[in-house]
């Protein structure tokens, strides 16, 4: 079980208020994963969001079918799978994301958040404005490592 103070230690989720965390906690759930564990994979659909409750994350994408590139880590109270939003029609996830220890995640899918959206339109716009600076921040990081590559 939680609280909404764990939902509040997730940082997109501390600019929500106590009425639209108690909404969110009615679609949340709960899973664990052992290190290295798969959590979801490049390609796969995009169909739920996870933030990190305890743990790390390592975020991958394939350079090829036998090497995969960590490119982010993501710990406590960081989100992850941002293309179950994102996307429009084909959503699927950008990366591979992979459990670098045990791992316990908080879990929305994606269709329950729409709906919560679609009643609460001033959560709806919140969330998303936090999800957009973790995409804008994730490219940055991208575009850092790129230019590293090539130096």
């Amino acid at each position: 079980m939680f609280s909404i103070d764990d939902l509040k230690s997730i940082n997109m989720l501390s600019y929500l208020n106590d009425s639209m965390l108690e909404n969110l906690a009615t679609i949340t759930s709960i899973n664990e994963y052992r290190a290295g564990d798969y959590i979801f994979n490049e390609g796969d659909d995009a169909k739920s969001l996870y933030s990190v409750i305890d743990g790390k994350v390592g975020l991958e994408i394939e350079k090829n079918s036998s090497t995969r590139i960590l490119i982010d880590n993501i710990t406590k109270g960081m989100t992850l799978g941002f293309s179950a939003l994102v996307d429009t029609e084909e959503k699927s996830y950008t990366t591979s994301a992979k459990a670098l220890t045990d791992t316990k995640l908080f879990i929305w899918k994606t269709e329950d958040l729409e709906t919560l959206f679609s009643q609460d339109y001033e959560m709806g716009f919140l969330f998303m404005k936090r999800i957009a600076k973790i995409v804008k921040t994730r490219l940055q990081i991208r575009n850092v490592q790129f230019l590293d590559i090539y130096k």
